[in-house]
């Protein structure tokens, strides 16, 4: 049986959240699909849909996710639980959606699951003749980026819509490029659009060049077909 949950509502000033300690980051606007097994995070969603509110996602730095109290970094994402599937041996299937951002002031042990005092986190405005020149290279590279992965998988011909607004731009190029978890956490923390763009394009430009020079290497080669909406499913539409 599937639960839909409520529509999403911004995180305002602080709050308690209820969190969810994982080996991977969560970005705004982008979809997380979760297997809830604990008896500790079955608790936790349960509430959220009964109660309608969102769970934090935090990336542990010391530890595991089922770790009773793993160490994790300070700044998260708010996840919005959107579908839950509910299995016949009592685990869960749920899919998320990132919101917002927040830092972590202090938390409770509690509860079965951890809780923090949180804050807000948000980007600070930037002067646009900085921003719009990083966002239109970031967009450019990050589409020969997909188009060329895609290609190598035998998918060609296929139409990647981005984002035009560069921030979630950013948070799209963060959560699609083969990054480790560290730096992706350090995109996370950054509250500073140019410079995550910056950072961005950098790394495009060193994994387009290395597509390319794999492209020219490659003559004939049978790849296993995969859905064009591969790299597109991590991005929410609403």
């Amino acid at each position: 049986m599937d639960d839909e949950a409520s529509e999403p509502q911004p995180l305002a000033g602080v709050s308690e959240l209820p969190l969810f300690p994982l080996e991977q980051v969560l970005f705004p606007h982008m979809l997380m699909p979760l297997h809830i097994f604990e008896e500790r995070y079955k608790e936790l969603v349960t509430r959220c849909v009964r109660e309608s509110i969102p769970f934090g996602v935090v990336l542990i730095s010391r530890g595991t996710s089922t770790t009773p109290r793993a160490e994790t970094f300070r700044v998260g994402c708010t996840a919005r639980i959107r579908r839950v599937e509910r299995l016949p041996d009592g685990c869960m299937n749920i899919e998320v959606v990132g919101e917002q951002r927040f830092r972590i002031l202090e938390t409770h042990e509690v509860r079965p699951y951890r809780t923090g005092i949180t804050e807000p986190l948000q980007d600070v405005p930037g002067a646009e003749e900085a921003v719009l020149p990083l966002s239109e290279d970031v967009q450019r590279l990050l589409k020969e980026f997909l188009t060329r992965q895609l290609a190598l998988l035998g998918q060609r011909d296929v139409e990647i819509e981005l984002p035009d607004k560069p921030e979630l731009l950013s948070f799209t190029a963060a959560c699609v490029l083969p990054l480790e978890n560290d730096e992706k956490q350090a995109f996370l923390e950054e509250t500073d659009t140019a410079a995550r763009l910056y950072a961005e394009r950098a790394v495009l430009k060193r994994e387009v060049t290395r597509l390319r020079r794999a492209a020219e290497s490659v003559e004939t080669v049978t790849f296993q077909p995969v859905k064009a909406s591969l790299f597109q499913s991590y991005l929410c539409e609403n």
